[in-house]
């Protein structure tokens, strides 16, 4: 249990001086792999004590309906609203995500929740841009350390939305993705984890499981409905995701 602790600790505080400075990691030492799932979910909680940040936002995402889904924080730092600017150059390794979040109206105390109590605590149903970076070179990584490092979070640009809407096409919903005016939108478009109300109902159970509170405000962001598309240029980056909303941000 110690050793376990002690990787923990040492890579929470690898992965938190990467994000100050401007060197990606090249290969992490065997010994800092998460031994499983749980460790990886300390190191990111771990990482954001040594960066000083709360948590103003989740992020939840499986590669299929079927699949355990798997689930990051988002700090403060890195939540912005639609209309701003980033910098490419702040990324190692920037891509693009076109996603449905939930803004919760009330806090939500650590229990057991179905689908149709857990989304009583949802205000707003939002559209967002997540910018993915990770903070390792190798391109090729135990999906241990990705999860560790906050599952490739690198930003997230918060758009607008409406009130949350049970009758809306939430698994075939028509989008708009482009950059300069460019379509980025891919030919099959949909989120690879399925509704995203059953991801957020994971999370919430996941989190309460874990004595995790999740407050009033926060947005959890539910997956990407375009895949990831690498940020190769600068522009404006615009995206829609109709009966809901719109986000922009300039990448520069």
């Amino acid at each position: 249990m110690f050793e376990n602790q002690a990787a923990v600790e040492s890579l929470a505080q690898l992965l938190a001086d990467t994000r100050r400075g401007d060197t990606p990691i090249d290969t992490p030492a065997p010994a800092l792999q998460p031994v499983d799932a749980n460790a990886a979910y300390a190191v990111q909680l771990r990482t954001l004590d040594l960066l000083g940040e709360t948590i103003a936002a989740w992020k939840v995402g499986a590669k299929s309906p079927k699949d355990l889904p798997n689930c990051a924080p988002i700090p403060a730092g890195v939540v912005s609203d639609a209309g701003g600017t980033l910098a490419l150059a702040d990324f190692f390794r920037p891509g693009l995500e076109l996603e449905i979040a939930f803004r919760l109206s009330r806090d939500i105390k650590p229990g057991k929740y179905d689908e149709r109590e857990a989304l009583m605590y949802v205000g707003e149903t939002l559209v967002t841009v997540e910018v993915t970076d990770s903070r390792f070179a190798p391109t090729t990584l135990d999906s241990r350390f990705v999860l560790a490092d906050l599952q490739n979070n690198g930003a997230l640009v918060v758009g607008s939305g409406r009130g949350y809407d049970a009758s809306f096409n939430y698994l075939k919903p028509k989008l708009a993705f482009s950059l300069d005016g460019t379509d980025l939108k891919p030919a099959r478009t949909g989120n690879t984890g399925g509704d995203p109300r059953a991801l957020l109902t994971w999370l919430v159970n996941h989190n309460g499981r874990r004595g995790i509170p999740m407050r009033a405000g926060a947005i959890i962001t539910c997956g990407s409905y375009v895949g990831m598309i690498p940020a190769r240029s600068k522009g404006v980056l615009r995206g829609a995701i109709d009966g809901i909303g719109e986000v922009c941000v300039t990448l520069a």
